[in-house]
Parts: C-alpha cells; sequence; structure tokens
C-alpha cells in the first residue's frame, strides 16, 4: 500500500476550508486527509450501514466525507462524459504489468523505480484520490491539489510527488465493498473485512464480477489520464487473484518480489500499527495484529503458488529485494529484456539518476524480540529454507524495513 492518503477535500478551495473545522479528535489521525474524502456517496453510505458506525469522535470526518462527496457528483458525471468522449484511446490499450508480493517486501521501491521507464503509465497520487473526477476537476485543479500532498507515506520515510505511482486498491475501496483498506477504516469486524479484501473470501460471485469492472474500468481512465500504456500497477493484493486478473487481461505481465521474512514481519507489523492509528474510524485496541499476519502471509503465498501457473510463459518474472538492493540496474535491465518491453536506454538513465538521489534514503530501524525471532521461525521457517533464507544468519536485532 502506498501513498495512503491524499487530501482530497483540503485540496478543493471552495470545501476545504468549510470543512477545516471538522477534525476527528481521537483515533482517526487523518482528519481530512482520510481517503474516503474521496468515496462516492452511495457507496459511502453503504460502507457505514455495512461496516460502521464509526465512533463519535469520527462522525464530524464523517460529516466531511458526506460534504466532499455532495459537492462531486456534478464532476463524476461530467467525468464520465470525459471517459466516453476519450474512448479512441483505450481502443488498443496494453494489458497492465504488475508488480505483486507480501507487504513491506520491496514492491514500492521496484514500482517506483520502473515508473521512470517512459513507456509505462501510473496511477498518480490526484487519481487515487479523485478516482471518479481525475479527468475534470483533478486536472482542472492540479496546481491546487498537489500543493496539498503530504511531504511523504507517514509509515516510512518515502516522499510522495505529484508524479509518485500509487496503487490502485485505495481507489477500488472506493468504489466496491470488498478492500483490505476498510478493514483498517472499521476495524471492529479487521479480521473478516480483511479476508474479503484480500482473498474475497466468502464475497458473492456479483461483488467479485462489480471489483473487476471497476478494476478495469478505474485502468481505463488512467490510461485516458496518462496517455499512456501499459500502466504499471502495483498492489499486494493481487498476488492472490492473479486469475480474477487473466480474465480481464490475459496478456497481463506480474513480477513477483519477496524479501527476508525477518524484515518483512517487523516492517508489517509496523506499517498496521501506524495504519489503524492513522485511519481506523473504531476502536482497534482488540486487532491481534501477529496471529493475522503470520496466516496471511502463508496464505498469500500459497494461493500465489497455486494459481502462478496460469500467467503465460515469459509473463512472470521472480526476484528478490535483497538482489533489487544490491544490483538495481541487472535487475531492471532484466525485467526490460524478459518482457521486450522497449526505451531500455532511456529508462536506465532515469533509473540511474533516481538510484543517485536516493542513495542516502534513511530506512526506519525496527526492533525483532527474541520471541518474534522465535515464532517468525516457527511459522515461516520452511518458506525461509526454500527461498535460501538461512535462518542463522539474522539475528533478532534492529532491522531496516522498506517500501
Amino acid at each position: 500500500m502506498s501513498g495512503y492518503m491524499m487530501p482530497t477535500s483540503q485540496c478543493l478551495s471552495t470545501m476545504g476550508r468549510a470543512m477545516s473545522a471538522f477534525k476527528p479528535t481521537s483515533k482517526c489521525d487523518a482528519g481530512l486527509q482520510h481517503p474516503l474524502m474521496g468515496a462516492r456517496l452511495g457507496h459511502l453510505l453503504r460502507l457505514l450501514r455495512c461496516y460502521g458506525p464509526p465512533s463519535p469522535s469520527n462522525w464530524p470526518l464523517i460529516v466531511a466525507c458526506i460534504g466532499s462527496a455532495l459537492c462531486r457528483v456534478p464532476f463524476r458525471h461530467l467525468d464520465q462524459v470525459a471517459r466516453y468522449r476519450r474512448r479512441d484511446l483505450i481502443s488498443d490499450m496494453s494489458d497492465p504489468v504488475f508488480i505483486i508480493g507480501h507487504w513491506r517486501s520491496g514492491t514500492t521501491h521496484l514500482h517506483n523505480l520502473l515508473s521512470l521507464s517512459p513507456i509505462f503509465g501510473h496511477i498518480s497520487p490526484l487519481a487515487s484520490g479523485l478516482p471518479d473526477e481525475i479527468l475534470t476537476l483533478g486536472t482542472w485543479l492540479r496546481p491546487l491539489l498537489e500543493k496539498a500532498l503530504p511531504e511523504d507515506r507517514h509509515v516510512d520515510r518515502v516522499r510522495v510527488t505529484p508524479h509518485s505511482p500509487q496503487e490502485d486498491e485505495i481507489p477500488l475501496a472506493n468504489m466496491q465493498m470488498h478492500s483490505i483498506f476498510h478493514a483498517l477504516y472499521f476495524p471492529k469486524q479487521f479480521v473478516a473485512l480483511a479476508q474479503s479484501g484480500i482473498f474475497f473470501e466468502d464475497v458473492p460471485a456479483h461483488d467479485i464480477a462489480r471489483w473487476q469492472a471497476e478494476a478495469r474500468r478505474f485502468a481505463e481512465k488512467i490510461v485516458i489520464h496518462q496517455g499512456k500504456s501499459p500502466l504499471i500497477i502495483k498492489n499486494i493484493v493481487y498476488t492472490a487473484r492473479i486469475k480474477l486478473l487473466l480474465d480481464i487481461w490475459p496478456m497481463a505481465r506480474f513480477i513477483f518480489i519477496r524479501r527476508n521474512p525477518y524484515e518483512v514481519f517487523a516492517s508489517t507489523r509496523h506499517y498496521y500499527q501506524n495504519m489503524l492509528r492513522q485511519l481506523a474510524l473504531q476502536p482497534f485496541d482488540h486487532v491481534e495484529l501477529e496471529p493475522f499476519i503470520f496466516a496471511t502471509f502463508l496464505k498469500l503465498h500459497e494461493v500465489y503458488e497455486r494459481d502462478k501457473g496460469l500467467i503465460r510463459e515469459g509473463r512472470l518474472i521472480e526476484m528478490s529485494y535483497e538482489d533489487l538492493i544490491d544490483h538495481p540496474l541487472p535487475c531492471l535491465a532484466k525485467i526490460h529484456d524478459v518482457f521486450d518491453l522497449p526505451h531500455w536506454a532511456e529508462a536506465e538513465r532515469a533509473m540511474r539518476t533516481y538510484l543517485e538521489q536516493h542513495a542516502d534514503y534513511q530506512r526506519n530501524r525496527l526492533a525483532l524480540s527474541d520471541a518474534d525471532r522465535e515464532a517468525i521461525q516457527q511459522n515461516w521457517g520452511a518458506l525461509m529454507t526454500l527461498w535460501g533464507y538461512e535462518i542463522r544468519r539474522y539475528p533478532g536485532l534492529s532491522l531496516p524495513p522498506s517500501a
């Protein structure tokens, strides 16, 4: 999950001032930067009916979200008209390239690098925050909106710029009923919402079809907005949705990245703790993160191993975060070569510049206790051995997580 919040209402000058007094006083720290500020009105009300109610202190934020949705209704319809008028731009749309893997495995770093290739379109922060209005309101007010972007992602020190590529999970969470973000917004049902939001567990077929339709429609709008395809899309939950994605885009390509599980655990726990503080509209003290992380990690990789054979030959690359960090340009060159992507020389120059500019990036330092290390080895030891991570090499000391 990247760039998790986009200050929609803060950016809308006619709405931001009127809503600035509505800030929650507890639990949810995001305030008017909460992703639900970009939700559709009907969808927002349905979320509240099915997963709510929010804590009393967060009702002012909900009022602001409803106000934002009401103000954006005309622009949503204008966006639909704009998409129809420019439908010729998607007539020969190429199938996307997807970056998948577990949370905190290096997916964002890889996403940032590949988005520098001139051939790829990607989801901008504005498109993530205004998915239903990006062709109209998001374009017309772009300079104002970009000034309101947060400096970084809050969960780490990765910068957010107007050109930072975003995943599509937040915008899709504002369009249909099943997303891991709903578990973060409404943690009273954390486990159930997470299971449906990641694995579509017990989700009706018509809801899955709705998600597929929204995913395709949103991708088409991004192609129109960016003016190019294929798109490069990073989304962790897609690790468990290969079959469903291939139903939409049979020629899609996938890059799976894995990382030292010790570091993944430490960073994922920190990530969820931070995200709940930022985004939860309900109390979350009851949420037991460690069992959830252990079980989800195993299930995610089990589903991936089961379904990766569905991907056509030559359209899946598997790599490790460690290789990407130690040998970034050869790893990126391999992706371009295997996928037969053009313009490598231009992409390499941009990627080399990016790597030089971020050479002094300081990652968070997180600690693992002996008990954490033992639990990781007990739960994930078999996978660690399979992937070549020697358990004895990684003591439970400070570990640097990354995006």
